[in-house]
């Protein structure tokens, strides 16, 4: 009797112990995992799962692994509720390497010819870099209620500071191509056109500072033409003074057309008036034939070379239906 109570708990012991080794195993076993479709398991994919615990299913995925990178066929979502980057990007090619830290492209047709001439050119990469595809989409966007839209900071404190904090280029030729143009609500504004010339709807000033802690507007001397303007002072002698034109101002004008020269004495005398005048030199005589020796200032305003033709220059079709989507319409 005893040896068969004891053949009993030996084999309630061995049954307990199965028991229990085979719940263990079956508790570490992996969940089971099955494909939905035949091509929802490919190689070098994410697997997107349909069950947060037991049996799974790999469904389709738009995220794969391949050459270093994580590739996403779709929409990328990223939120931070504290001090931090939602999304950081860094590549720590050497300086002059084309690259970015984060790139970013909307295009149908791949990358712009431009992005392509950018890559190649060896000047080097960014932080971030937008390209708005060979389809010619906006390549950087940046909107705000209230704020600065964007903002540009350059220490130039390095050992090579001699870098524009904002630069534009536009690699169009023969006269098309705007590379500038800042414009509000009420469509004032300013822009640099093909040729580079600035203009404004409003005034260009120079804000200089005058006691009291004031800052005031010096307005710029407006005129329908491109006037050059250069100022000396000569003297007379027996009456009469050659003054030539300052060789380097004679580079900037034509003075082979007609220039103006103002004249005022800085003495007693019959008066002055200009002689005559060539592209080098003007001469100056005192009137009644006078032969004075007294000093005079002068003014010589001349035309700029080539634009000598330009006069009330036409700008209608940049600033009349101001597009906010920086395209340039015409007002026909």
């Amino acid at each position: 009797m005893h040896h068969k109570n004891a053949s009993r708990m030996f084999a309630f012991a061995v049954f307990a112990t199965l028991l229990v080794a085979t719940l263990a195993s079956a508790a570490d076993q992996p969940n089971e995992i099955r494909c939905s479709s035949g091509s929802a398991c490919k190689k070098n994919f994410l697997p997107v799962f349909n069950s947060n615990g037991g049996s799974a299913t790999v469904k389709n995925s738009i995220a794969s692994q391949g050459g270093g990178a994580i590739n996403v066929k779709g929409a990328v979502n990223a939120t931070s509720s504290t001090a931090t980057n939602a999304v950081f990007g860094s590549n720590t090619t050497a300086p002059g390497t084309s690259g970015a830290g984060t790139y970013g492209q909307q295009s149908t047709t791949g990358q712009s010819i431009t992005g392509q001439t950018f890559l190649g050119s060896g000047i080097g990469g960014g932080g971030a870099w937008g390209d708005g595809g060979a389809d010619s989409n906006y390549a950087v966007i940046g909107t705000t209620d209230n704020k600065a839209a964007g903002i540009f900071w350059n220490g130039g404190a390095g050992v090579d500071p001699g870098f524009y904090t904002n630069f534009s280029f536009n690699f169009a030729t023969g006269g098309v191509g705007f590379p500038w143009a800042v414009f509000n609500g009420d469509g004032a504004g300013c822009n640099i056109d093909p040729a580079g010339n600035l203009t404004c709807s409003g005034a260009k000033n120079a804000v200089v500072p005058v006691s009291g802690g004031k800052k005031v507007a010096l307005a710029a001397i407006e005129s329908p033409r491109n006037w050059f303007e250069d100022f000396g002072s000569a003297q007379l002698s027996g009456g009469v003074a050659v003054v030539r034109l300052d060789a380097m101002f004679a580079q900037t004008v034509n003075a082979k057309m007609e220039y103006h020269v103002f004249l005022t004495p800085g003495g007693d005398c019959k008066g002055l008036y200009v002689h005559q005048k060539d592209a080098n030199s003007f001469e100056v005589r005192e009137l009644g034939g006078g032969n004075s020796n007294v000093k005079f200032d002068y003014r010589i305003s001349a035309l700029r070379k080539n634009y000598e033709k330009v006069r009330f220059a036409d700008h209608t079709r940049e600033f009349t239906n101001v597009s906010k989507n920086g395209k340039i319409f015409s007002d026909k």
